[in-house]
Formats: structure tokens, C-alpha cells, sequence
């Protein structure tokens, strides 16, 4: 407990020695938390206003309970024997349970509750921390009313519990639906604390919300048709919208991973069928790293899963739980779906018009849907299809928004967008994005005749490292950080994301993305799973110049040293003489020269793997690949005619791909590595049994 603590307060203090001084000087507003979906609790209440019952953020004993009364002599083991021997009934079970649960958490066609449900509480008085701090033990349903539950004790530590709220979202109404009550929210925070402006932090959903919200701010402000019609929709006198829509209410904005423009997610479970393809790999990972906790930070458990194990799974025959997953979404759970407003503004641009095309097939199913489609059109057409000007808009009038999105993940219903796993990058962030295994061909620099380019400076540099993403289309293209390699939302897992939300929240000096060389525009996450970081010594991450002479090595495990056992160099001829047998120690860096020529050339993207071992991992040998542009030299001709190419090898299978990497290590390390592994199990076992003991007693 005691080395728990000493960890969190150096932790602390190095977070906060990496801000600016003039950080220490923050702003003492409000901070309303815009949580991702399905965060909020969903109640439903009794005539009096009370609460009858909690319908969302259940508990795994009811789910079971519910399953229990469906299956005779119900255990865990016979469950697992029911799916292996008899999948039919357990569909059938799962179906029955499904089926009472949305009967009353579903909405109707319209979009209205069929039951007295929605959120609890609203108002500021009970949703601040320092009321929800002093009533955990006398009221029960209190707790579930903290959202971000990573980031809400280190705000509160900084600045007050009186200061920190939690906007409670009905996240199953559309998005003007949900903005019009965080813009009555944000009134309410105001006259309660008595400030003149709130500052929001929000992620996902929350980011749609908030996005929609100043949006419409900004609507409002401007008058028109386009106000005129949002009263209509939110069923208030036009006289009456700026008081509520204000985009002087709000100070400071930060959308983290935001689903303003959509979830691909969404579109792909709607769709069904070959659209849905679960990569049980890539929610593995996701767990990997939501599991490799800053628990020196933001508290949790030290991290025991390793990347070598996505493997595993692919071992694993789980075809029957992907087919049974979309048996239950299209034979039931799509009209239940389909009945929630946020389902319909998860959609894409792109996929709107179909899905509304193929689901709304007839006058009857149009005339049931007709209101709630009528949001959902304002969404996507005056809102989603204006975002750039919108957002712009909103900055111009002194909010300071800003986006942060992750990168160069797959989506875990097998989609190859480039994105967080769960959403798109282009929707998120506005971006001109590749496929997953595609780059543009080197030479590639922003067209900006081209008229969806939003960056209004031909000058400015906005192409990723990899060179399969253009910033310059971008709803905010000069306040966007992209994290290459973020899990969805995972900020509180990567020291990089969590410096930078801070910086972006509560530190006035970072206005975009030129302010600091601390935060350029693209990263790398800075997640400990991944064991290390690199970049070149006079440069930004993702750029090689001249002027650089070496690779800066830094380690980003908390637990283990690192040996570097060898790298690989790729689109460039430069070598690293005397690397191999480095060792870069826990929280440290090192430098390693190069020797060669810096190809003269710009727009050029090369890449630098670096194959280390983990002196405390279960699993020690491992590797990361670092993509760079070599920037300033001579101007390569784009090749327009084959404008995209393939970005690497095509994957040959999990097992397949481990094993090619395994070459890359010799021998004195392989075995060396057997040797750590067996180590560490070692000492894993004793821990494991002495925590039994120490229960046992």
C-alpha cells in the first residue's frame, strides 16, 4: 500500500513538472463530463418521480439471475455446456432474456419512452462530486452518477470536488435531443456555481453530444432557416433558443475520440451479415491495453497481460458466437435498435441514406419513424455536413475546442477503416484517411485546389507519418492531435494522451497543434504494452531530417528494463552500429547514433523496427515498428496514376505472423528469453499462491 501511494505522488509530480509553469495558474470553471455511450444509468420511476428500478448498468448477478430463471438448475459449467452442445437453446434463452430487457428500456418508433424512464440526476446540485463524494454510503444509486470514473478523481484532486459535474446523458435520444439537455445543464451549472463559463471535457458519444451542441450554439447564433427549424424539432419558441444555445457559456471543449460524425460500429451491426465480422483479436487487444493501467496515476491493477497472447484466440472456434451475436441483432434486437435516435445519428454520412433506404421500406414503418428520422435528418444534414464551419465557427467566437483521435486500428466488427477500433478517424476527427494496409505513394502532399480541403494555409504540413492520413480535411485541422495506435477512449492508459488532455483542458498555453513540441500533431502512443517509443533526436515524432544524427530510445514499461536485440531499417540506408545489447532502463532513455545518408528527398516514408526483449514480462520477446517522413530534401513526383499503395505485407495469420517475427531474433536470444519467461512464471506462481495464503488466513 505504501509503495501504491509513494508511486501515485511521484507520478503525480512528474505529470505536472511536464506542464508549463504557467499550468500551475489554471482556471478555476467547472468542468462538465460528457461521457462515452451507455455510460449514463437509464431508471425507470415510479408516478411520484422516485426511483422504481435501475434498467441500465446492470449488474452481472442480474443478468445471471435472469438467465437462471430460463435454465433449470442453472450453473456457470452447465451454461458453457449448453452453448457447446445445445446453441439453439441457448439462443432461445439469450432471446427471452434480450427480449424482456428492451421491452422497457426500447423506445417507441417516434423516439418517445414507452415506460416513465431517462436519467438520473440532472440537476447540478446533486450531479457535483462534492455532493456525490458526501452521500456514496446513505444513497445507493448516487455512484452511478460518476462518469469517467479514470479521469474524475485526478480533477477532483486538482481542482475541487465543488468544481467537477457529471452530465447524466439519456444517450438512446438523437443528438439535438441530447444537446438541448447538456445546453439546459450548462445553464443550470452556471446559476448554480456561479460562473460566467464551464469548461467540457467529453469522449465518444459524449463528443457527438458536444460536438452537436456547440454546433447548434453556433446555428443559433448565426439565425436562419436552419434555427428556425431546430426550434420547431425541439419543440420551443425560436425567441427562446439563446437561452440556451450561448457559445459563451463554454471556455474550453475537448472531444476525445468524438463520434460527431459518426460510428462505424454502429453501421456495421445494423448491416449484419458478412458486415459483421468479429476480429476477437482486436477486442483482445483493446483489453490488453485498457489493461496496462498509469496505475501510478489514475489508479488500477499492475497489467499482467502481454501482446503475445492475441494468438490465443485465434485458436479458438468462435465462429458460433459471431453468428448467434447477429441472429439476435437482425431476427430481434435491430427494431429495438433502430427505435433509439442515436443509433440513427450513429450513422455515417455514407451509410444514412441506405440504411433509412433499406430499414424504412414502407409508408407504414415511415409514418412510425417520421419524428424521430426528422432529428435525425437535422443531425446529419445541417450538423454532421457542416461540422468544418460549424466547429470553426464556434472557435472564431472564443471556445476553445479541440479534438484528440486515435489512429490505425481496425474496428472490432472486422471493418479495415482506419480508426480506434470502434470509430472511424475520418469520422472523428473529418480526416482523408486510407484503409487499413494502404498508404499514399511517397511524394503525396495535400492538394489544396482540392475544394474539401479545410485548412485554409497551402503551406501548412498536415500528412501522418505513415502516410495514409490527410489532416487538412479536417473539421479542426489546426486543433486535431492524432495518437497512432489509441484505443478508443483509452487516454487514461497512455501518459502521452493524458498529458495532452490536461494540457488541452486545464493549461491555457496550448492553443493548437505549433504551440508546443510537446504535443505535435501526430503520436505514437505512449501505452506501456507497448514497451517503447522513438524518435530522432532534432526532430518531431514522425519526421527525419538532415540535421538528424540519432534515434532517441525511450522506455515506456513500468516494470521492465529493455534490451534491444536488433532493428531493422526499411526505405532508407542507414545503420545503428553498436545498438544491439543496449539496455534502456525503467523510465529512461537512450540515444543511439546512426551512420549513413539521410535520403535526400521529401515526402518519403520509412520505417524502423526495433526488436528488444522485457526483463519482467511472461511473454520478453517483442518488437515495434515507427513510421517517419524524410522531410526538407529533394521534391519526389507523385506518382498521380497509382496514388495508393500497399502499406507492408499482408498478414498471413496471427500464428503465421508471430512465428516471421521470431526469425528476426537469433539464437542467444531466444533462449534467453525462454530463460526470463520461465522466471517470471516462477515468480508469478509464488505471488499467486502467497495471495492465497494471505486470503486463506
Amino acid at each position: 500500500m505504501k509503495e501504491r501511494l509513494l508511486s501515485i505522488v511521484l507520478a503525480l509530480v512528474m505529470l505536472m513538472t511536464m506542464l508549463p509553469l504557467t499550468a500551475f495558474a489554471e482556471s478555476t470553471l467547472p468542468i462538465v463530463i460528457v461521457s462515452g455511450y451507455s455510460s449514463s444509468q437509464i431508471y425507470e420511476f415510479n408516478e411520484d418521480g422516485t426511483i422504481k428500478d435501475k434498467i441500465w448498468g446492470l449488474e452481472v448477478s442480474k443478468i445471471l439471475a435472469a438467465i437462471r430463471n430460463k435454465i433449470p438448475d442453472f450453473t456457470p459449467d452447465k451454461l458453457e455446456i449448453t452453448a457447446e452442445k445445445q446453441p439453439e437453446v441457448l439462443k432461445q434463452v439469450l432471446l427471452s432474456v434480450v427480449r424482456d430487457f428492451l421491452e422497457i428500456f426500447a423506445l417507441n418508433p417516434d423516439g418517445t419512452p414507452n415506460y416513465n424512464t431517462g436519467t438520473w440526476p440532472t440537476d447540478p446540485a446533486m450531479s457535483n462530486m462534492e455532493y456525490i463524494n458526501a452521500n456514496l454510503e446513505s444513497d445507493p444509486y448516487i455512484s452511478g452518477a460518476i462518469h469517467e470514473k479514470r479521469y474524475t478523481p485526478y480533477l477532483v484532486e486538482r481542482l475541487g470536488a465543488a468544481n467537477v459535474y457529471q452530465f447524466s446523458c439519456d444517450w438512446r435520444m438523437t443528438a439535438i435531443e441530447c444537446a438541448f439537455n447538456l445546453a439546459k445543464y450548462v445553464k443550470a451549472v452556471k446559476k448554480y456555481s456561479g460562473s460566467s463559463q464551464v469548461n467540457i471535457f467529453s469522449e465518444s458519444h459524449g463528443g457527438q453530444v458536444t460536438g452537436t451542441y456547440l454546433s447548434l450554439c453556433a446555428i443559433v447564433d448565426k439565425g436562419g432557416d436552419d434555427a428556425s427549424r431546430l426550434a420547431a424539432l425541439l419543440g420551443i419558441e425560436e425567441a427562446s433558443l439563446k437561452d440556451y444555445f450561448d457559445l459563451g457559456d463554454v471556455h474550453n471543449a475537448l472531444m476525445n475520440s468524438p463520434a460527431v460524425g459518426g460510428v462505424q460500429l454502429a453501421y456495421d451491426f445494423i448491416k449484419g451479415g458478412d458486415q459483421l465480422n468479429i476480429d476477437y483479436q482486436q477486442i483482445l487487444s483493446f483489453y490488453e491495453y485498457a489493461n496496462n493501467p498509469l496505475h501510478s496515476v489514475v489508479g488500477g491493477n499492475e497489467y499482467v497481460w502481454e501482446s503475445e497472447y492475441e494468438w490465443l484466440l485465434g485458436c479458438v472456434k468462435l465462429e458460433n458466437f459471431g453468428k448467434l451475436l447477429n441472429d439476435l441483432i437482425q431476427n430481434y434486437a435491430l427494431t429495438a435498435v433502430l427505435s433509439l435516435g442515436s443509433m440513427w445519428d450513429f450513422l455515417a454520412l455514407g451509410y444514412y441514406d441506405e440504411i433509412k433506404a433499406s430499414y424504412l421500406d414502407t409508408e407504414e414503418k415511415a409514418l412510425a419513424y417520421a419524428p424521430m428520422i426528422a432529428r435525425s435528418d437535422y443531425t446529419h444534414y445541417v450538423v454532421m455536413e457542416n461540422l468544418h464551419e460549424n466547429l470553426t465557427y464556434a472557435r472564431e467566437h472564443g471556445v476553445n475546442v479541440n479534438i484528440i483521435c486515435g489512429t490505425d486500428i481496425t474496428t472490432a466488427t472486422g471493418s479495415q477503416v482506419n480508426g480506434d477500433c470502434l470509430i472511424a478517424a475520418k469520422t472523428a476527427s473529418g480526416a482523408k484517411t486510407l484503409d487499413a494496409g494502404y498508404r499514399f505513394n511517397d511524394g503525396y502532399k495535400t492538394d489544396y485546389t482540392d475544394s474539401g480541403v479545410t485548412c485554409t494555409d497551402p503551406s501548412h504540413d498536415h500528412v501522418s507519418p505513415r502516410l495514409n492520413l490527410d489532416a487538412a480535411y479536417g473539421y479542426l485541422p489546426e486543433n486535431t492531435w492524432y495518437i497512432e495506435g489509441q484505443y478508443h477512449a483509452q487516454y487514461a492508459f497512455d501518459s502521452y494522451a493524458f498529458s495532452l488532455t490536461n494540457a488541452l483542458l486545464l493549461d491555457e498555453t496550448i492553443r493548437d497543434i505549433y504551440t508546443s513540441a510537446k504535443y505535435p500533431q501526430f503520436e505514437v502512443t505512449y501505452n506501456a504494452k507497448l514497451g517503447l517509443h522513438a524518435q530522432f533526436d532534432n526532430s518531431l515524432y514522425g519526421t527525419l531530417t538532415k540535421n538528424d544524427t540519432a534515434l532517441v530510445v525511450t522506455n515506456l514499461s513500468e516494470k521492465s528494463n529493455i534490451e534491444i536485440t536488433g532493428i531493422k531499417v526499411e526505405g532508407m540506408d542507414i545503420t545503428f552500429d553498436g545498438a544491439v545489447g543496449t539496455t534502456v532502463k525503467l523510465g529512461e532513455s537512450v540515444t543511439l547514433p546512426f551512420t549513413g545518408e539521410v535520403p535526400d528527398a521529401d515526402m518519403k516514408n520509412v520505417k524502423i523496427t526495433i526488436y528488444f526483449i522485457e526483463d519482467e514480462t511472461v511473454c520478453p520477446l517483442d518488437s515495434r515498428t515507427f513510421n517517419y517522413v524524410v522531410r526538407g530534401g529533394q521534391k519526389i513526383e507523385f506518382d498521380s496514376e497509382n496514388p495508393v499503395i500497399k502499406d507492408g505485407e499482408d498478414s498471413q495469420g496471427w500464428l503465421q505472423d508471430i512465428a516471421s517475427r521470431l526469425d528476426n531474433y537469433d539464437l542467444p536470444t531466444k533462449l534467453k528469453a525462454i530463460v526470463l519467461s520461465f522466471v517470471r512464471l516462477i515468480k508469478t506462481l509464488i505471488s499467486a499462491c502467497s495471495a492465497l495464503g494471505a486470503q486463506a488466513k
